[in-house]
């Protein structure tokens, strides 16, 4: 463990309160962020540009929707609130899952079929924090689950969960990209 878990799971924790917050606003914003997370990914590895301006606009979108829809809501404060919280709670492991699959995939430049995920040529205080990193290795598992798959490397009850979240993350086969 190390200090980037620290900042992830900090980041989940803020997002869940910024959505307990909100209420039922956050509940819905929590779970639209998480439905379109997917297609804006998809966006994303085609045009950057395009999907950065459509997920501010989304974002707004929902954001506007959303105390729109549940201004008037008065009653119930401690359910709304968990729910509110429930949403936020997906969004924050949603931005924190994407975060984990996303650093940059190194070959060995001596064997180009070889990969490393993590990368193990980032700056040093963050090489370190990364690779120490047991959130990082579970990107790492989501990431290269085909890979991993192949090789025996996941066990049956990983099996599923790894699967579903790759393809909920995951965008083409990034490993076989060169950039």
């Amino acid at each position: 463990m190390s200090w980037l878990d620290l900042v992830l799971v900090a980041v989940v924790a803020a997002v869940t309160a910024l959505g307990a917050h909100r209420r039922l606003s956050g509940l819905f914003v929590g779970l639209g962020g998480v439905l379109l997370l997917h297609p804006l990914l998809v966006l994303a590895h085609a045009n950057p540009f395009l999907a950065l301006v459509a997920a501010l606009l989304a974002g707004l979108g929902l954001s506007m929707l959303g105390r729109r829809l549940f201004q008037q809501n008065r009653g119930a404060v401690a359910l709304t609130r968990s729910l509110g919280g429930l949403g936020g709670l997906a969004l924050g492991l949603a931005l924190m899952l994407s975060l984990v699959t996303s650093l940059p995939i190194q070959r060995n430049p001596s064997n180009p079929s070889e990969i490393f995920y993590p990368p193990r040529n980032l700056p040093s205080p963050v090489s370190s924090a990364v690779l120490d990193s047991r959130l990082v290795l579970l990107g790492r598992d989501i990431l290269l689950y085909p890979l991993l798959e192949k090789q025996g490397s996941v066990n049956a009850s990983q099996d599923r969960v790894l699967q579903g979240l790759h393809r909920l993350f995951v965008v083409g086969e990034p490993w076989n990209e060169t950039s």
